[in-house]
């Protein structure tokens, strides 16, 4: 027999409103604990899920791996490159030091939101761990709206919480409810402090409907990069290294985070080298497609790949670029620096510009969607020019091939400082 589930009106809007009730109730105790007791608590929770066997790690894998498009295979490796670089010391130390005002003033108080609500997003579960822990550290309850494609995050995160602090797991709270229930939404954008993350239209909409009084934090789209100085095809070693970090950092997660490279730009390499450099990124592709295969793609995402595919097949006809394919990845190497579509699912260009000045032009058109860049091959001098000018750009962080993906739990995700986002000063 079929289920046929029925929803009465506002129904899902009922339960938004519920949650929040119970998380203003528990918000009392949260706020009646120290910063210190809360931070430290938090900090309990971040080392079970980081620590080199975690239980709850390998659970949201598992589970994760069957529930989404991804293989169950770069779930795992993705979830523990990615969690195992979040040091819990680390978020302990930013929180002091981004709230050393009111903890060395006498004057100055944090005063907690009643509570804060958040809108996950995204394909990967990272986002929805740390947007849910930062605002218990600050003493606001939270409630969280899940992904249609992450319905296991939240709810093992509520688990693991409960395993380490009461008072913790009544203060957090998760529900999920259709993209087109307005009333729902509605009601989660009552909170005083709203958290999002989600493509810049999603952004817009959000903002659109939120009060000037409210607490707004965004995450909207962003990509990443690598760039490649003409070092790197200095010898084979350390072409091979710069290779296979960048395929590892496409790999994982299918290249569809804001840490993945969706380009890679080649400084000044010589034909030849731009030619072995291509080669040598598809050939680790293809290596770790037998360990870690690409997930499933979706009509539109399968009709993006054969497009683009037919598109550099087309220009290599004509000497314009070399496409290097496998069952499940594409290396485009580019002619020229021009913009082109990004179907991501580990398809990767590679750009050639004939210096940094070529560079930051080619860069130009994506002023404020730049998160991370990848370095190598470059001299101290470059590497400085890079860093002292790409934040203009958007670029919050740089880091080598390979560890694009690693991202520390305190680095400044789209250039905003990790807890100071969310909490509110009052002075006395």
């Amino acid at each position: 027999m079929t289920r046929i589930e029925i929803r009465w009106p506002d129904e899902m809007a009922e339960q938004v409103r519920a949650a929040r009730g119970r998380l203003e109730v528990a918000g009392e105790a949260l706020r009646a604990k120290s910063l210190e007791d809360r931070l430290r608590e938090v900090g309990r929770v971040l080392e079970d899920w980081t620590a080199a066997a975690s239980p709850w790690r390998d659970e949201l894998a598992a589970a994760y791996g069957a529930a989404s498009p991804f293989s169950e295979a770069t779930v795992a490796e993705a979830l523990h490159a990615a969690l195992r670089a979040w040091e819990p010391d680390r978020f302990v130390a930013a929180a002091r030091r981004e709230l050393a005002p009111i903890l060395e003033s006498d004057s100055l108080v944090l005063a907690p939101y009643d509570w804060t609500s958040v809108l996950a997003g995204g394909s990967i579960p990272m986002p929805t761990l740390i947007s849910a822990l930062i605002p218990l550290a600050l003493g606001s309850p939270v409630l969280v709206r899940e992904t249609s494609i992450d319905r296991v995050t939240a709810p093992l995160l509520a688990r693991s919480l409960a395993e380490r602090s009461e008072v913790l797991a009544r203060a957090f709270a998760h529900v999920g409810f259709p993209a087109d229930d307005d009333a729902a939404l509605e009601a989660l954008l009552e909170a005083p402090c709203v958290v999002a993350t989600g493509s810049d239209e999603t952004i817009r909409k959000v903002a659109s409907r939120l009060r000037p009084s409210q607490r707004f934090v965004a995450y909207g789209h962003r990509f990443s990069i690598g760039i490649l100085g003409r070092a790197v095809a200095e010898d084979g070693s350390r072409m091979r290294s710069a290779a296979e970090g960048l395929a590892l950092d496409v790999a994982r997660w299918d290249q569809t985070g804001c840490l993945s490279p969706v380009v890679v730009y080649l400084v000044d390499l010589p034909p030849a080298a731009q030619q072995q450099m291509a080669r040598a990124i598809a050939d680790a592709l293809g290596a770790l497609s037998e360990e870690r295969p690409r997930g499933a793609l979706s009509t539109e995402e399968r009709a993006s790949h054969a497009t683009e595919r037919a598109e550099a097949r087309m220009r290599q006809a004509g000497g314009q670029a070399t496409s290097f394919e496998g069952d499940d990845y594409t290396v485009v190497l580019e002619s020229d620096a021009r913009p082109r579509p990004a179907p991501l699912h580990r398809f990767l260009r590679l750009m050639p510009v004939p210096q940094l000045e070529a560079l930051e032009r080619a860069l130009e058109p994506f002023r404020g969607h730049l998160s991370t860049v990848a370095l190598a091959g470059l001299s101290d001098s470059e590497k400085q020019r890079l860093r002292s000018r790409l934040p203009r750009l958007g670029v919050s962080r740089f880091t080598r091939p390979g560890r694009m993906q690693r991202a520390p739990v305190d680095w400044p995700h789209d250039g905003m400082p990790l807890l100071t986002g969310q909490a509110r000063f009052v002075q006395s």
